[in-house]
């Protein structure tokens, strides 16, 4: 068997047996480093935390069946990068699904549903645009609210047209994370007023 590289052949032993304090050691010397490469990807703190107790609950339940040949800090990034492409997947699969959902709701056109998701939709849209920089938030408001084109908006506050679609494109990433949780209700919503 090759030397593990990280981590002394004791501590992979004593990792290997169940040791608690072995765990913790391993825990305080890669947390920080896994919680920084998730949070780079997900944008927030509470999905980071989660990616990295996932890796870590992973690396517990099965330590005496891993390879730690090429060392614990490669199995952990390894661990991390599948739950995280996992997760990217699932959200892509989510969203898809709801627009495709979203598409059959405004096809079915029941009024009361239709009303509910649209007040709601907008005024969590509004609430959300609110929260975004000063620029972002205008730039939003007149594309949504007024329907101006890019080079309309770029004419009006004196800025470029790709500095416009930059500062949209950003906006529209931040306003789907608000508004998803709202698209999940609606659909349960829907899915329970047609059974």
């Amino acid at each position: 068997m090759n030397q593990v590289s990280d981590i002394s052949p004791k501590l992979y032993a004593e990792l290997r047996r169940g040791s608690a304090e072995a765990f913790a050691v391993v825990f305080d010397q890669y947390n920080r480093l896994l919680y920084a490469l998730a949070y780079r990807y997900f944008k927030s703190s509470a999905e980071a935390e989660d990616a990295v107790q996932f890796t870590f609950m992973k690396l517990w339940e099965q330590r005496e069946h891993f390879d730690y040949q090429t060392g614990v800090r490669s199995l952990l990034f390894t661990i991390l990068k599948h739950y995280i492409l996992n997760e990217l997947r699932h959200r892509n699969i989510v969203f898809e699904k709801h627009y495709e959902m979203a598409q059959q709701v405004e096809e079915a056109d029941d009024s009361f549903i239709k009303d509910f998701e649209d007040n709601e939709l907008r005024s969590h849209l509004r609430v959300a645009i609110s929260k975004l920089p000063p620029q972002k938030q205008k730039i939003c408001l007149l594309k949504i609210e007024q329907g101006l084109t890019n080079q309309e908006i770029a004419d009006q506050m004196q800025i470029t047209v790709p500095t416009v679609k930059s500062h949209y494109t950003q906006a529209i990433k931040t306003l789907r994370s608000e508004i998803e949780p709202l698209i999940m209700l609606i659909n349960i919503l829907w899915i329970h007023f047609l059974d």
